[in-house]
């Protein structure tokens, strides 16, 4: 689908979610392996208007699951930050969002620092699926509008400042699914019930070198009341801003860009490139500085040393090994 009246003029898009206005359309998304708090404050300090945490399970958070917890690692009150969960149901996400209320209030006071929850309905993992969670849950509409429903009625009531409420799509589990669209019946209820929906064009059995469906993303658009957030290969502004013209999408989730080059969302926004030598070593020594403070998980440790020893031109020169390249 192309909709020729969503030409670029302006650049970047000014984007709001609920009662958040963000600082740029580009949010980073909830990377597995990858999104800890030093990586956040990276992208949020070249421009991501919204950072997320990685997946976390809701029942891992009701059950005050010690490493699960340990994930909910929103440290840094500068780098706006989105906590993403799984759910299989209503009363897991509202165990699991209770926990995380008490807990703010008593042992962990940066889970005062959440500013929007997002629920994933799109990892694609056969475990995900296996329990119905995930992109298995797109089609039992009843419960899914449940679930739309206790998340939207809980933002209201919470004590946390929470600006937006928000979910992550796919087309669905196959591409019988995805041909059959029955992501629009999931658009049709977030429009009273969340601030904004991410569509991911891909369906679950798709991985991320297959060509996206924008004109999916399209397809929702002129279903949604409420903003509708592009996913899928968006590398470039040039990518971007194609989305947008092809797709009239509000804003732009960005995964495997962010991980090759952290500094990619000032040039989504036309700010600045790549990352000067002084920059990289600067960066190097706030993350490290970071996660020795907060004691972040080291398999994200692990990672962020080797990718950024890669931008810097040592070891190999292949991105290290993460789901979300695959």
């Amino acid at each position: 689908m192309s909709v020729a009246s969503n030409a670029v003029t302006d650049w970047p898009p000014k984007f709001s979610t609920g009662s958040l206005a963000l600082q740029s359309p580009f949010l980073l998304s909830p990377l597995e392996g990858v999104s800890d708090v030093g990586f956040r404050a990276l992208a949020f300090q070249n421009g991501a208007g919204l950072t997320f945490t990685e997946m976390i399970r809701a029942r891992g958070l009701a059950g005050r699951n010690r490493s699960t917890l340990d994930l909910v690692d929103t440290f840094d009150p500068a780098a706006l930050t989105g906590l993403q969960l799984m759910v299989t149901g209503e009363r897991d996400l509202l165990d699991a969002l209770g926990v995380i209320e008490e807990l703010a209030g008593t042992t962990h006071p940066q889970f005062k620092n959440i500013r929007a929850v997002d629920l994933n309905f799109g990892c694609p993992s056969p475990d995900i699926i296996r329990i119905g969670a995930g992109p298995a849950l797109l089609k039992r509409r009843g419960k899914l509008r449940a679930i739309f429903e206790a998340l939207s009625a809980w933002k209201k009531r919470t004590s946390l400042e929470i600006g937006s409420v928000s979910a992550k799509i796919r087309l669905g589990l196959n591409s019988v699914e995805a041909e059959h669209k029955i992501y629009v019946p999931v658009i049709e209820m977030a429009n009273d019930t969340l601030d904004h929906i991410v569509v991911h064009a891909r369906h679950a059995k798709q991985r991320s070198r297959d060509l996206p469906t924008w004109s999916a993303i399209g397809e929702a658009k002129t279903h949604a009341k409420i903003p509708v957030v592009g996913n899928g290969d968006v590398f470039t502004r040039a990518d971007a801003e194609r989305m947008r013209t092809e797709t009239g999408c509000d804003a732009f989730m960005i995964a495997r860009a962010a991980i090759r080059d952290p500094w990619i969302f000032r040039s989504l926004r036309g700010t600045g490139g790549p990352a000067t030598p002084a920059e990289l070593d600067l960066a190097i020594a706030a993350y490290e500085k970071t996660a020795a403070q907060f004691s972040i998980k080291e398999k994200f440790r692990a990672f962020h040393r080797e990718n950024f020893a890669r931008m810097k031109g040592h070891g190999d020169a292949v991105i290290p090994k993460n789901a979300h390249m695959q």
